[in-house]
């Protein structure tokens, strides 16, 4: 329980959340420089999972007497493209299974091309998605006008 009752912060909570997205999108940075495509689906993973906190559940019951939960699951137009990117990439997973079973190097190559490329998309779409809610840092503008109070 908190000593301080009425301890009201200095700072905003939404700057825990930007520089927590800001590291990650740091990490999503690094993993795809260095080629490591599973590991930047999976910070891409962790981006968007930060980014639904404003999102609602559609919750199913078993009965009505909603004691017994049947399903859960995320419901707006945004869990539904997560979904498209999440099957593409278990489809293009497979594919690269599939081809080093066979040995077949055009087919690996050609599957891990499309996997990475739609990585690009999955990271593109989240950025903007971030930016949709408002959680970028303000970008610089430059007004002279405003130069001598720092505008």
């Amino acid at each position: 329980m908190a000593k301080h009752k009425n301890y009201t912060p200095q700072v905003d909570a939404g700057y825990g959340l930007i520089y927590r997205l800001n590291d990650l999108w740091n990490g999503a940075d690094r993993k795809a420089l260095a080629g490591d495509l599973d590991g930047w689906n999976h910070v891409l993973n962790a981006l968007f999972r930060n980014l639904l906190y404003r999102g609602t559940m559609n919750v199913e019951y078993e009965t009505d007497s909603k004691t017994n939960i049947k399903k859960v699951k995320l419901e707006n137009e945004d869990s539904l493209i997560y979904i498209k990117f999440r099957d593409l990439i278990k489809t293009y997973k497979k594919a690269m299974r599939i081809a080093l079973a066979k040995k077949d190097r055009f087919m690996y190559e050609s599957a891990k091309g499309a996997y990475a490329e739609t990585l690009e998309l999955k990271d593109i779409w989240l950025r903007k998605f971030m930016q949709e809610r408002g959680l970028y840092l303000r970008e610089v503008e430059f007004d002279p006008s405003q130069a001598m109070w720092g505008g």
